[in-house]
């Protein structure tokens, strides 16, 4: 018997849930590849910029 493939629970455009298979089925986040790339380039950008005074 073929163990149970898990979806990416991301919802796209129009809350269309994406329908790929989830990097780690078992982890916090259940999601594919796309959109775990899209969170790392957010986190990368947001980590490149300066910060402005008064925030910490």
């Amino acid at each position: 018997m073929a163990d149970r493939i898990v979806t990416c629970r991301y919802l796209k455009a129009f809350n269309t849930q994406c329908t790929a298979e989830a990097i780690d089925p078992d982890g916090e986040a259940v999601i594919c590849a796309r959109p775990a790339a899209e969170v790392m380039r957010t986190v990368s950008d947001a980590q490149a910029k300066p910060r402005e005074k008064g925030r910490s």
